[in-house]
């Protein structure tokens, strides 16, 4: 009986392959996801009549400058929220040292506002006040229960992609625990961290959903799913505050899984903190459905692309890729 030739292995090859393409492209649309959202949302960021925003601005479609009136006065269409800048220097962290340490990137983050030349958040003021008094620089997270913490973790996910769940879950935790240490920010960090994590791996939204998010959280959204963004984000609280976005969040996964474009639309369209809603948004839906389910013109628009390309070029998972 003769051998059977080399070639049929190839087969085998060939799926390995094109799972490692598909991990890629939601390992990119969890990144891009997650800036592209913020980006959206930024020039109507904390408005909070859904009536004047509509008047006011349209359909939010395109990147819009927030204006000399807005909290971001010098901000460009584009470019990043506050949270989103925060999100950024830890990308450039990841990209720079290739590897999570969370004493050596609170240096960063402290060293991100001596010229920083936009809003200041409450957490970031009283994380700044408290460590003052800190030998160790990591013991000096404010108690924010806003989103925005764990709404930065979109670098460490996708440059973790090939390590383990429970390495993800800590090293979100520990970034997240820097400037907003509260069990509401812990408990927020742990659900995007696993459902982000699961999804990029191949992972069901729904299923995913479902397993992974604070009951409380779920709940909330399920009562609301029928209603429109607006009404619905008006009813959940379209501010910062973790007990209303991360409702939201999930109410515009739940009800636009399937449509990336829409869910960040109607996550503008609804204002309020839409800004840290998207970061968090993005993650889930960009992992979800891919980085082609995000309209190119954001894509080409986003002013921190080359960096995102940076961390997804140096990020383990890829190196084997050409």
């Amino acid at each position: 009986m003769s051998p059977r030739p080399v070639s049929f292995q190839y087969p085998k090859l060939s799926i390995l392959y094109h799972l490692m393409i598909k991990l890629k492209d939601r390992q990119t649309g969890l990144l891009y996801g997650s800036y592209c959202a913020d980006a959206l949302s930024l020039g109507v960021h904390w408005i909070y009549d859904s009536n004047e925003l509509a008047q006011k601005h349209g359909r939010v479609t395109h990147y819009k400058a927030p204006g000399a009136d807005s909290y971001h006065p010098h901000k460009q269409a584009g470019d990043q929220g506050h949270v989103g800048d925060q999100s950024l220097c830890l990308l450039k962290f990841l990209v720079r040292k290739k590897g999570w340490d969370p004493a050596a990137f609170m240096d960063d983050w402290l060293g991100m506002w001596p010229d920083y030349n936009d809003y200041v958040d409450g957490a970031t003021k009283a994380t700044l006040a408290n460590i003052q008094e800190q030998d160790d620089k990591t013991q000096g997270g404010s108690d924010s229960v806003e989103i925005a913490g764990p709404a930065r973790i979109a670098p460490l996910i996708a440059f973790l992609s090939d390590s383990s769940e429970s390495e993800v879950m800590k090293a979100s935790v520990e970034q997240t625990m820097l400037t907003h240490s509260s069990k509401e920010a812990e408990e927020s960090a742990v659900f995007l961290a696993q459902a982000g994590y699961r999804l990029m791996h191949g992972a069901d939204l729904t299923s995913t959903l479902k397993e992974t998010s604070p009951e409380w959280a779920l709940q909330a959204a399920n009562s609301v799913l029928s209603q429109s963004a607006v009404d619905a984000i008006a009813k959940l609280g379209p501010a910062c505050s973790i007990s209303s976005a991360l409702p939201s969040v999930l109410y515009l996964a739940m009800k636009h899984g399937d449509d990336t474009e829409t869910a960040f639309t109607e996550n503008a369209m609804a204002g309020g903190d839409n800004c840290a809603r998207g970061l968090a948004l993005g993650m889930l839906l960009g992992a979800a459905n891919g980085f082609s389910s995000i309209p190119a013109h954001w894509v080409d628009e986003l002013n921190a692309a080359s960096d995102l390309n940076e961390l997804i070029h140096i990020s383990p998972a890829n190196q084997t890729l050409p």
